[in-house]
């Protein structure tokens, strides 16, 4: 956890399986285990941010989550900036069972003013947990739907009724073309309506920007909620020209600080990954209630 929040563009808003039977397969891991693991990941990853180090960052972390703050370690060298451990409090943990792999839990936590829905996940017998999505939800999670011994269900990404793998999809769609799928909201329709004014307003600037989202390939996680519904961490994969016919109208800092250097003088590729946490009714649009969006790549000629 070493975020530095900031949009790429500045004018948009934030965009930001289990087998065998739930009903009899064991839990992913005991709470008791559920807890060193958070704690041993609040403690490695506060060594490896103090020191910028990105392999020892690679023992806890993976995927999506890994990339996005390795790209948050060379904004903070290049900005050299000082760095504050943090601490988790009020943990609350969602362990699914399960009997195959990959294994994982959820874990809701704060540390300072931010709020947190970590994943981890095991992909193999005897491998390292790792930290896989970590969304900040805009309101304090509840409705995870648990049996009678405090555990979770998890929502197989091809589950016929939520289909939690296919609203990364859906959300892609509707932050490019505006499609219909989600609930409207400042992370679907208002987003998508901010990318158009955006566009607008840097083509009167000689700017012709080109955004196109699409569905990362990590997996969904979903767990089971109390309304029939499911919540679902996914990740969506957004990339960026920019095509410029005067050299400065677009800037190097903000998120980009640490991927490119010097003056952007013809054309800019970027890509983003912002985390997303959605709440899925049994009916109805999915309801976007986290996000966490990072720059990884950018190049410039």
């Amino acid at each position: 956890m070493f975020r530095h929040l900031s949009a790429l563009t500045a004018v948009l808003l934030p965009l930001a399986a289990c087998g065998g039977s739930p009903a009899t397969a064991e839990p992913a891991v005991t709470k008791d285990r559920a807890a060193q693991l958070l704690a041993h990941y609040q403690s490695i990853n506060n060594r490896a941010n103090s020191t910028l180090d990105e392999k020892l960052l690679a023992t806890v972390e993976t995927g999506a989550q890994l990339d996005m703050d390795r790209a948050e370690y060379r904004l903070r060298a290049a900005a050299k900036a000082k760095y504050t451990p943090f601490a988790y409090t009020a943990p609350a943990y969602y362990i699914p069972r399960e009997s195959g792999f990959p294994k994982w839990f959820a874990v809701t936590a704060t540390s300072g003013k931010t709020r947190h829905a970590l994943l981890f996940t095991q992909e193999r017998p005897g491998g390292r947990w790792l930290l896989t999505a970590d969304p900040f939800p805009t309101a304090t999670i509840t409705g995870v739907a648990l049996d009678k011994d405090g555990y979770a269900t998890a929502v197989d990404p091809d589950d016929a009724k939520q289909a939690p793998g296919k609203v990364a999809a859906m959300h892609a769609a509707a932050l490019s073309h505006g499609t219909s799928g989600m609930a409207p909201g400042p992370y679907t329709t208002q987003a998508h309506a901010e990318l158009v004014k955006a566009e607008s307003a840097l083509k009167h600037r000689g700017v012709t920007l080109t955004s196109d989202f699409q569905p990362d390939q990590q997996r969904a996680f979903a767990l089971r909620t109390t309304d029939g519904g499911a919540l679902v961490w996914y990740v969506v994969r957004q990339s960026e020209t920019y095509d410029v016919t005067k050299a400065g109208v677009i800037g190097s800092g903000g998120d980009l600080t640490g991927l490119i250097s010097g003056k952007i003088r013809h054309h800019l590729a970027t890509t983003a990954l912002t985390q997303y946490l959605a709440a899925v009714p049994a009916q109805g649009g999915a309801r976007v209630v986290g996000s966490y969006r990072k720059a990884i790549q950018a190049t410039a000629s």
